[in-house]
């Protein structure tokens, strides 16, 4: 049990730290392990170093990767999120000669609209944060900016990083050296603008040589006198307004390149010679090159070399200066270490899952299937059940809530569409005709119209709509008005079959599409003018991250309600569980005292329940077994009288339900005779009433003698009994002393109802005897079989002719632990009629009268010289010596015995056989 737990624990440390090590690598197990490449998803920008790596800005403004010549990922650096859920992203970059990366770090809104401010941000060329170079926020709502904010082109040129900040009526360029000191930003030259002209983009950093594009499709040359000159589109160039420039940039000769998406093309011309427009490439010459350009969301940057660098959602082209293509780069190969983390955070993950079933096997199994408290096991089991439960239970609400929360943003989204009719005046949006009408009175109007209906109110759910206007105009789609600054007028939308059917059939239509800026959620809706005709759709979006993060608001919600409830839940569970195991445990301590022996133990439990029932019913069942013992012990008390309990445990059996016919064993033990003398005379004087009533008499005063000395009852004897003693012969004598001590209470007794005295003879030997189970299957019996059973009886019949109380054998005195506590004097060698060898027997007197004590213990010595002359037939002396005993001793019928003996043996001789032996019959 104790290596179980263990080995759980263990396996949890384990499963924590290799959670640990998942949680902070979950990017590696996002791909498959042998996965060695990464797509390109939601490209949006890049530029190259000298030593020919790339930089890229992916995962639609979200991520900054470093790859190098061959196109392997050396690191990526990802936004983060602000403290209130903002949302920063990569709006542009530039790489110095050391590695280092400036990027224009963007903070929007959680939804991904507004601008909250921005920062010109280092990293070192490991990719690891450096500082902060300049930061501008936009706390004012007049100064309000969406997806970008005022901060454009950030490029390193002789050693200090030059970036355009969008003053709104003028154009100001800074620098920041290079270097590791925190320099504040240094104006190199402010431009006022033309009137109502607005900055789309700047290249350059000096005067005479910087050129800015604007939001109405001019491009215009800051001279050296800080004036602007426009140089695209002039007079009689073979352009309209709607060949809007856009990604402008300057090339390595001076040229200006940018992207027309309205006639699907890269563009340049030399401000030189502003008249002549080149097309570098397009739709044909990509084919040309085997290439597919979709001109859809298209960015270009120049290389050190000269070349292009063309960027779109999801590939990446160089474009050489002979003219030609590379072929399409759309992903990324991971580095070594990358791929060896991938496959150390799988096989970790793989160990973990293995892991957990393991932990699960170890729980349900080794550990649950033991002994365990209640408890422990229910939480082991509720509480994951319970947390499965609440998962599936948040799943379940949380997707109901999430599909609930889609149809009604479709049909919020629907409803707002459709109220784009009244908010864009079909006729006046009919009259827009150019860029030139960026921020005319009617682009004005919508836009106040457009805000005052969703911006109202800040601190609702109108937050974070995306709103865009656009012109129907011979089947083509243009982008008029968006929430997006870096979006211009008159942009080509392409074609889906959501527009098809609203500028077709007049149906509003919902959809989602995923752009750099992240997945959306959008209706539309067509614009009518006054004659019905449909000249423009009004669209109403929403980010799905902002969704997202609302939805995952609410789960945390869901779930932190959940997690209190299940918390709640198990707590009441414990608390009623720990009150009912209150309960159990309390009749299981009663039990336990049952158990233990103790009947009288009463179980109290007040809580009115099956358990209380229970405990009832243990009452009743304790009463019950209480009886039954009490009828047990009294059975087994009047069963010992008959078989002693000494008996059983001798024969190794608990109880007389063991004991089988036929059980057996051999020990030494003291054999004990003891008999009443002249019991057949008296008994024939008495009635058969009369006897039992004697026998029992002496019986209860004589018998308990033996057991205080550890002995027991083998048999009665009519008039006696015979007596076992399992230990040392010393509690067989001290047993012997007391019944002849007794003896003369007895017969003071009898003496004061003028009964007869009585005299008794006990007969002990010790030795080897065989006690058993005899008889047959209806009727057993414990029996001792053994020759010393029958030398104790002789032993008990020669008491009285030898005039003795107590007889022993050599062999008791020789097993006595302590023979000189005891007084008992040496009878010789005894002849039993009936018995081959001779008898060592000795006269154990302790406990005869006090007066023939004394004189035995007074004659001893003189009485064992003269059985030591007897036995080697100095029949004279001995004669002698026995004479002066019987003068001092004239009870003494062992010495009387002696001294016919020898004065036969003297008188007469004896015989051949003799051996030196006194013969008693």
């Amino acid at each position: 049990m104790k290596k179980s737990i263990t080995a759980l624990l263990l396996v949890l440390l384990l499963l924590g730290c290799a959670g640990t090590y998942l949680g902070t690598n979950k990017d590696s197990l996002k791909l498959w392990p042998f996965h060695l490449t990464m797509p390109f998803d939601g490209l949006s920008k890049a530029v190259s170093d000298v030593h020919n790596n790339v930089f890229v800005i992916d995962n639609a403004k979200k991520t900054l990767h470093k790859l190098d010549s061959e196109g392997v990922l050396q690191f990526s650096i990802t936004s983060d999120t602000g403290k209130n859920g903002e949302l920063y992203r990569f709006n542009d970059m530039a790489v110095d000669d050391a590695g280092y990366i400036y990027t224009i770090r963007t903070l929007l809104d959680p939804y991904g609209i507004e601008v909250k401010s921005e920062q010109i941000v280092r990293y070192k060329p490991d990719g690891q944060f450096d500082r902060s170079l300049f930061n501008v926020d936009y706390n004012d709502a007049t100064s309000k900016r969406y997806r970008i904010g005022s901060l454009r082109n950030v490029q390193v040129r002789e050693g200090a990083v030059y970036y355009f900040n969008d003053e709104v009526q003028q154009l100001a360029l800074y620098k920041i050296p290079t270097g590791d000191s925190a320099a504040d930003p240094e104006l190199v030259s402010r431009v006022k603008l033309p009137a109502n002209k607005y900055v789309a983009e700047a290249d350059g950093y000096k005067l005479g040589e910087m050129y800015y594009s604007t939001r109405s499709g001019e491009i215009y040359k800051v001279q050296l006198d800080g004036q602007s000159q426009l140089v695209y589109p002039l007079a009689g160039l073979d352009r309209t307004r709607r060949n809007f420039p856009e990604s402008m940039h300057i090339d390595n000769n001076g040229r200006l390149v940018f992207i027309d998406f309205n006639n699907r093309a890269i563009t340049r011309f030399d401000p030189k010679q502003p008249f002549v427009v080149e097309t570098i490439m397009n739709e044909e010459k990509a084919k040309a090159s085997g290439v597919e350009l979709a001109f859809d969301a298209t960015t270009i940057s120049v290389d050190q070399d000269g070349s292009l660098i063309i960027v779109e959602s999801a590939q990446m082209n160089r474009l050489l200066k002979n003219g030609t293509l590379t072929p399409t780069q759309t992903e990324a190969t991971y580095n070594k270490d990358a791929q060896h983390r991938f496959h150390i955070a799988w096989f970790i993950a793989i160990i973990s899952g293995l892991l957990v079933l393991y932990a699960l096997k170890l729980l349900f199994v080794n550990v649950l299937q033991r002994r365990l408290p209640l408890m422990m096991k229910q939480i082991l089991i509720l509480v994951p059940v319970i947390a499965a439960a609440m998962i599936l239970l948040s799943t379940v609400i949380y997707n109901s809530f999430s599909q609930k929360m889609e149809e009604e943003t479709f049909s919020e989204l629907v409803l707002l569409a459709r109220n784009g009719q009244n908010l864009v005046d079909g006729d006046k949006l009919e009259s827009i005709s150019s860029p030139l009408d960026y921020r005319g009175e009617d682009y004005v109007s919508f836009r106040r119209k457009i805000q005052n209906v969703f911006e109202n109110n800040v601190s609702d759910d109108n937050q974070g709509f995306y709103k865009a206007v656009y012109k129907y105009e011979n089947g083509v789609i243009y982008r008029i008005m968006e929430d997006d600054d870096g979006m211009h007028m008159f942009n080509p939308f392409m074609q889906t079959p959501e527009n098809q059917q609203v500028v077709l059939e007049g149906k509003p239509a919902t959809g989602q599409w995923k752009d750099f800026s992240g997945e959306w959620r959008y209706a539309i809706a067509p614009i009518y003018n006054k004659s019905g005709k449909i000249v423009g759709v009004f669209e109403t979006s929403k980010n799905l991250d902002g969704l997202i993060k609302h939805r995952h608001a609410v789960l945390s919600s869901i779930i932190r309600n959940i997690t209190l409830i299940s918390v709640g839940l198990l707590i009441v569970l414990m608390v009623m569980t720990y009150v009912l195991l209150y309960a159990i445990r309390k009749l299981r301590n009663s039990v336990g005292e049952i158990a233990k022996g103790k009947w009288d133990t009463v179980v109290t439990i007040s809580t009115r329940d099956e358990v209380s029932d229970l405990g009832d019913s243990v009452n009743t069942m304790s009463a019950r077994i209480r009886d039954y013992i009490t009828k047990v012990e009294n059975f087994s008390e009047s069963y010992y009288r008959f078989v002693p309990q000494q008996f059983l445990r001798l024969l190794n059996k608990e109880s007389i339900l063991d004991v089988e016919l036929g059980d057996q064993v051999e020990q030494h033990m003291s054999i004990l005779i003891f008999n009443i003398r002249d019991f057949f005379q008296m008994s024939k004087r008495l009635t058969p009433e009369e006897n039992f009533n004697f026998v029992n008499s002496y019986l209860k005063r004589f018998g308990p003698y033996v057991r205080n000395h550890n002995g027991f009852m083998n048999k009665y004897l009519g008039a006696g009994f015979m007596a076992l003693f399992p230990n040392q012969p010393d509690a067989a004598l001290n047993a012997c002393i007391d019944m002849r001590k007794e003896l003369e209470i007895y017969n003071m007794h009898r003496a004061k109802v003028n009964y007869p005295p009585l005299d008794i003879g006990i007969g002990l030997h010790k030795g080897a005897l065989r006690l058993g189970i005899v008889g047959e299957e209806q009727r057993l019996e414990g029996n001792v079989i053994s020759d010393g059973v029958n030398l104790a009886t002789m032993l008990e019949k020669m008491t009285e002719p030898l005039g003795v109380s107590v007889l022993i054998t050599d062999h008791v005195v020789e097993a006595l632990d302590n023979p000189s506590s005891f007084q008992y004097r040496n009878l010789g060698l005894i002849q039993v009629e009936g018995v081959k060898e001779p008898l060592h027997l000795y006269d154990m007197y302790q406990g005869d009268p006090e007066t023939l004590r004394t004189l035995k213990d007074r004659t001893k010595a003189l009485f064992e010289q003269a059985v030591t002359y007897y036995q080697v037939g100095r029949f004279y002396d001995a004669r002698e010596a026995f004479l002066m005993v019987i003068k001092q001793n004239r009870q003494d019928k062992a010495a009387q015995l002696y001294f016919y003996m020898c004065d036969e043996y003297f008188q007469h001789g004896t015989t051949a056989e003799w051996n030196g032996t006194l013969s008693v019959s």
